[in-house]
């Protein structure tokens, strides 16, 4: 296929194009006027130039293509401009569609998030079916994809030929941001992670993520939804934690819980800081209370009707220390 990869230069996407190029699609990738191209370096993509708030720069992006992937968004738990997160991860994201469907693109993989749906009740895995009830804990971020499923689910009523895909908290090489699952590896690989709080999350391996974008393009249903984790990924924010020490060989990780009184607390510090000097926080009171819960999903869907793989949880934190190391990133270990 010809396909358009937005994101490209990000963690989940960076590892979509490579896949594309390796099973011989002719790979176009559409970044940001100056935006770094190093993580694409080497590979073989034609480059184009767009920007999701310029709508009038898509439709040159879109033009001849036979499929999109689009992955580009802002994923933060704080911006300066509160109305960013929506113009790009909505009404941007809004924009390429349509550019889409004037261009006559065969098909579209939008790229979603777990972040999407509910958390699942007690004891329970959230599936495509739970319903989003993240109203008191949702963030800009988490807000900004509920909302933009829904402007997908609309154009696909009116033609659109798009696959949802949700993925989970990736893990794995090439987290050159880093993400937020990237920055805790980061912090436990150089001794920093002594405390946890409650809540759980579910892991999957960033590639295995990948992968489920090529196969949703390949076979998912027009308007349907697939979550990408782990069927052994959902795991207690502490758990997660001390395998991913036990893999890297830390020691004396996550020994001592933080209470939730005085997560928020801290939280809502951080964030009063942030709002007086414009300097991004480590988190922010919505943040810790939507992480604070238990994030389990199941995968089974896309294991069964895309044949989503499923690598171990293991493998992916193994890769992801070794890079991490590899390329500079863990201080004064």
């Amino acid at each position: 296929m010809k396909v358009l990869i937005t994101g490209a230069t990000g963690f989940i996407g960076n590892h979509v194009a490579r896949l594309c190029v390796e099973q011989g699609d002719a790979v176009r990738v559409m970044v940001m006027p100056g935006e770094d191209r190093s993580p694409l370096a080497g590979l073989d993509v034609e480059f184009v130039e767009g920007n999701l708030l310029d709508p009038s720069s898509l439709p040159r992006c879109v033009e001849g293509i036979e499929g999109l992937y689009h992955l580009a968004a802002i994923y933060a738990v704080w911006t300066k401009d509160p109305t960013l997160q929506y113009r790009v991860n909505v009404d941007g994201a809004r924009a390429i569609l349509r550019a889409a469907m004037q261009a006559g693109v065969g098909k579209v993989v939008f790229t979603s998030s777990v972040a999407a749906l509910g958390a699942p009740a007690p004891g329970l895995l959230a599936d495509e079916n739970t319903d989003f009830n993240g109203w008191h804990y949702a963030n800009d971020y988490v807000l900004s994809k509920y909302i933009s499923e829904q402007m997908v689910r609309g154009l696909v009523g009116d033609g659109l030929p798009a696959t949802i895909v949700r993925p989970g908290f990736p893990f794995g090489p090439g987290d050159r941001m880093p993400t937020p699952t990237g920055k805790l590896i980061i912090s436990i690989l150089e001794g920093k992670m002594k405390y946890y709080f409650e809540g759980g999350l579910s892991a999957v391996d960033v590639r295995d993520v990948a992968r489920g974008h090529l196969l949703a393009m390949a076979k998912g249903r027009i308007g349907d939804s697939y979550i990408l984790t782990n069927k052994d990924g959902n795991m207690e924010q502490a758990e997660l934690a001390r395998l991913v020490g036990r893999v890297a060989g830390v020691a004396d990780v996550a020994t001592q819980e933080v209470p939730r009184w005085m997560m928020g607390l801290s939280a809502r510090a951080m964030e009063a800081w942030a709002n007086l000097t414009g300097r991004p926080p480590m988190t922010t009171y919505k943040t810790s209370m939507y992480a604070m819960q238990k994030l389990y999903f199941d995968p089974g869907k896309a294991i069964a009707e895309l044949g989503m793989p499923q690598t171990p949880i293991e493998t992916a934190i193994k890769d992801a220390a070794a890079w991490f190391r590899e390329h500079g990133y863990v201080k004064g270990a």
